[in-house]
């Protein structure tokens, strides 16, 4: 039986003096006390009934700050920075928002996300402990409660307080430690210890599970301290060997709070508030603005059972019903602004809007944001908005300014797209209007495929006198299937190798023979205990050869234990010594690729921007291809500029070098550009490195090349578009680019000969051809109509005299089609007329003998297949 929070709750608070009782709280006088409304355990310095979450009391702060200190949001952090690196604790840069190191995330959703699985688990020592860190993050499942409930966002700072406390470190500090540093923090923020309350809870994640302390002032929640001591291993929990101090908290709060202003936005967008207020035309009543957001804190859309009812109950409780209404302006202008700053980040970190995967929740996002943008009128100057946003946050994220240009491009592609969807999904909607049928699942399908936003539904019904309710959690719905990222199956994947050991690997000697044992035979799958044969990766494919006198077809591995595919396993049983020999002259030209791959890389970086990043690739002897992250088609001019690029970098004939670092020593002498390719474990990194060119985490053959000299030529053979931001641009590197080109020039002299031009005359001749050609088809287009006006007349002609006429005539079906609608225009005209291929059509004026569904049945007794009306029918015989 799982694990469940609900039911560590239960034992956790049966066993609270082990989990909750602190002894630096105790000396504080703090003391243990039951909410009256919610039932949870909580810990105050002074006697309450009641807890201080905010669905129980709303926002008291609100109008009566607890800090005796009013700080800026960037403020905020510099004053958190310099309480914990005064005690003991070293301040490290933020990890992207795109969570390239994870394989089971698109996002970095939290702080202790930086440092899993490795550093959690004991495999990896943290890049400093104890720490803290300003990391951004993005969570899709609040978004509509941004600009709702004053603290909700799509982006949002988490302020990061990390100990590992391991066997070989020793204990750090734990929970005594762990919250008097917390209180101390919220001290020097101005925050009274009398106006602080510690909740009990759980936490649970990624296999981990441990109590918890919420920290609330006034209502608000602004941290949450884990302790995260046990695992879970076959559905019970076992202490971890590494302890964890996981504080979290969010850093608008933080600063919010010190200020007891209606809503969080404006002390996080500062200046840009009122600079939009103004643009935008946004107004509110403040004196009951202020009363609204006392109790606004209890609108929680993913915990509230009916948001509507909650908003009215507030409305009633104020004294102005109907007040929400105002303000759809404001949380739609904060919103919008909420949206665009996770779009410049993860711009930045390159991840970009499309209908698949994370992707798609930043193109929900933004459609969400110019939908509000028509609704209210606010035209938006997206660029505008986006460079405040860098510059405010300067002196927290300085690299946000270079995505500035980038992001604004992808937010006006975005645009067309949104406006062009809308324009041909008016239609449907208009249709699906007079049938009255849209319903929660309709408005789903005219989002997700059509990108309709569902107020724009709501308004266009309203038009047509109908009624649609939008519920307040519709993009929430949407957008929770995709916050994880999915694990593809890889070939071998069924193969048991769990009672096997680790296969030695040879191929970073680049040598073509060895000898080893056969330790298993599984499938189609022979298993050694040492081999030569480079093994399926990074997008590499796999060594072939020969095992014996057996072909090695592929290559692959399995937890560290090589596989090769061969036909015919019966030739080989465990015990048996083989001579296996590699196919090196073939992994040399795939190493070849493989580093141009490396090469096309960086030369998109610097011809396209900052934001591409590698979003997938394939490389084989043959050719290559390299996926990359852009918000729009790559150019031919762009594509010559990448060419000329890398093969610029090729003449150079820089050196290549492999190193092989500690983790944390390549990420500190690299950066996260080192993963291109994604998740790269273990706990030491083999970087790639291009003298003055770029650094990759890479475990390809590399080695079969020392300079970029040795790939020769570089050629582009392929732009194409994978999907929605993701461009692919298939190359050949080495011969096969020579090869590649001899073709080309083979085609073209062809090309030439044909039309008795030198190879330079080619374009205009072609020009020429083409101008003919569209003279000589526009002539025959003028002939046909000449031709059906001729014959239907006189076919009508005939059939008036002599009744059913059936005619054959040299022409395709298309053709026939046109005579016959003449024909049906003619009162009393029957005419079959049979045409190439076995073409046919049955055509009958008003008040013939019979109609054209009844010549068609005629047809049908000689073997003929068709359907039509009673005008004009047609088939095949």
């Amino acid at each position: 039986m799982a694990i469940t929070k609900d039911e560590l709750r239960r034992q956790f608070s049966g066993e609270w003096k082990k989990h909750y009782e602190v002894k630096a709280l105790r000396e504080m006088g703090f003391g243990r006390y039951e909410c009256k409304k919610c039932k949870r355990h909580f810990w105050s310095p002074i006697e309450r009934d009641v807890c201080e979450d905010s669905s129980c009391i709303g926002y008291e702060f609100i109008g009566n700050a607890p800090s005796s200190r009013k700080l800026g949001y960037v403020e905020t952090w510099k004053e958190i920075e310099k309480y914990f690196t005064k005690n003991g604790h070293t301040s490290i840069p933020p990890y992207p928002t795109v969570a390239r190191w994870r394989d089971d995330l698109y996002f970095t959703i939290a702080s202790i996300n930086d440092f899993q699985p490795y550093v959690v688990s004991g495999e990896l020592e943290p890049p400093a402990n104890p720490l803290i860190v300003p990391q951004p993050c993005i969570r899709f499942p609040d978004v509509s409660n941004v600009g709702v409930t004053g603290r909700h966002y799509t982006n949002f700072v988490m302020v990061g307080q990390h100990a590992f406390n391991t066997k070989k470190t020793g204990m750090f500090y734990w929970k005594d430690e762990a919250l008097m540093h917390d209180m101390k923090m919220m001290k020097a923020l101005g925050i009274s210890d009398e106006r602080i309350t510690f909740m009990e809870d759980v936490w649970m994640g990624g296999g981990n599970f441990g109590p918890s302390m919420e920290y609330f002032s006034g209502g608000l929640e602004l941290g949450n301290c884990v302790f995260m001591q046990y695992e879970i291993v076959e559905g019970t929990g076992r202490e971890l060997n590494t302890k964890v101090i996981d504080m979290g908290a969010g850093l608008s709060r933080l600063a919010w709070v010190t200020h007891g202003c209606p809503d969080s936005y404006e002390v996080v967008y500062g200046s840009m508030v009122p600079k939009y207020k103004k643009e935008f035309g946004v107004e509110v009543d403040k004196k009951t603005y202020l009363e609204y957001a006392k109790r606004v804190g209890r609108l929680d859309i993913e915990e509230v059972k009916d948001a509507e009812a909650e908003v009215r109950a507030i409305e009633e409780a104020i004294g102005h019903p109907g007040f929400s209404r105002s303000l759809r302006p404001l949380q739609a202008m904060y919103a919008s602004m909420d949206h665009l700053l996770t779009i410049l980040f993860t711009t930045r970190d390159g991840m970009f809007p499309s209908n698949a995967g994370g992707g798609y929740n930043l193109r929900m996002i933004l459609r969400r944001t110019f939908g509000m943008d028509e609704e209210f009128g606010f035209n938006i100057d997206y660029a505008s908005v986006l460079e405040a946003h860098a510059k405010r946050l300067e002196g927290l994220f300085p690299t946000l300014s270079e995505a500035v240009e980038s992001a604004s491009s992808l937010v006006e592609e975005e645009k067309k797209k949104y406006v062009d969807g809308k324009e041909s999904a008016r239609g449907k909607l208009a249709t699906m209007l007079k049938k009255g049928g849209i319903g929660e699942n309709e408005l789903e399908v005219l989002y997700k495929s059509h990108g309709i936003p569902p107020e724009y539904v709501a308004e266009a019904a309203a038009e047509s006198g109908i009624e649609i309710k939008v519920p307040m959690d519709f993009y929430k719905r949407v957008s929770e299937k995709e916050e994880s990222g999915p694990k593809s199956a890889k070939a071998g994947a069924e193969i048991d190798v769990a009672n096997l050991p680790k296969t030695k690997a040879l191929y970073r000697s680049n040598k073509a023979e060895f000898s080893a044992k056969v330790l298993g035979v599984a499938g189609k799958y022979v298993i050694l205990d040492k081999s030569a044969f480079f093994p399926e990766g990074g997008g590499q494919a796999g060594d072939t050869g020969k095992l014996n006198d057996e072909g090695v077809l592929d290559t692959v591995s399995k937890d560290g234990v090589i596989l090769h595919k061969v036909k015919d396993t019966g030739k080989f049983r465990v015990g048996l010594e083989v001579s296996g020999l590699v196919n090196i002259r073939r992994r040399k030209q795939i190493s070849r690729h493989h580093t141009a791959e490396h090469l096309l890389n960086a030369a998109c970086r610097k011809v396209l921007g900052s934001h591409v990043w590698q979003a997938g690739s394939g490389k084989t002897e043959h050719k290559a291809h390299l996926d990359i992250t852009h918000y729009k088609r790559v150019t031919e001019e762009e594509l010559r500029k990448i060419e000329l690029e890398v093969n610029g970098w090729i003449i150079d004939d820089r050196e290549i070098t492999v190193e092989v670092l500690p983790r944390n020593d390549a990420g500190k002498k690299y950066g996260f550009r080192l993963y291109q390719g994604g998740a790269v474990p273990g706990k030491e990194i083999r970087v790639v490195v291009i003298e003055g060119v770029e650094a990759e985490a890479c475990g390809g053959t590399h080695e079969m090349i020392a300079r970029t000299g040795e790939i020769g030529a570089f050629r582009i053979i392929k732009r194409e578009g994978v999907r929605d931001g993701i461009e692919r641009i298939s190359f050949k590197a080495g011969l096969e680019a020579i090869r590649h080109a001899q073709e080309e020039e083979e085609l073209l002299k062809k090309a030439s000969d044909a039309v008795s031009v030198s190879p330079n005359e080619l374009p205009q001749a072609v020009e020429r051809f083409f101008s003919e050609w569209k003279a000589q088809r526009n002539e025959i287009g003028k002939l046909k109509e000449r031709l059906v006006s001729d014959v239907s007349k006189e076919l009508i002609a005939r059939s008036r005299k002599e009744g059913l006429i059936e005619e054959s005539l040299d022409e395709d079906q298309k053709t026939l089609a046109k005579i016959a609608e003449e024909i049906s225009k003619a009162e009393g005209a029957m005419v079959i007329l049979k045409g190439r291929d076995g073409a046919f059509v049955c055509a009958c004026g008003e008040g013939a003998r019979k109609n054209a569904k009844e010549l068609l049945e005629l047809m049908k007794e000689k073997g003929a297949k068709g359907g039509g009306n009673e005008k004009v029918a047609m088939g095949r015989i």
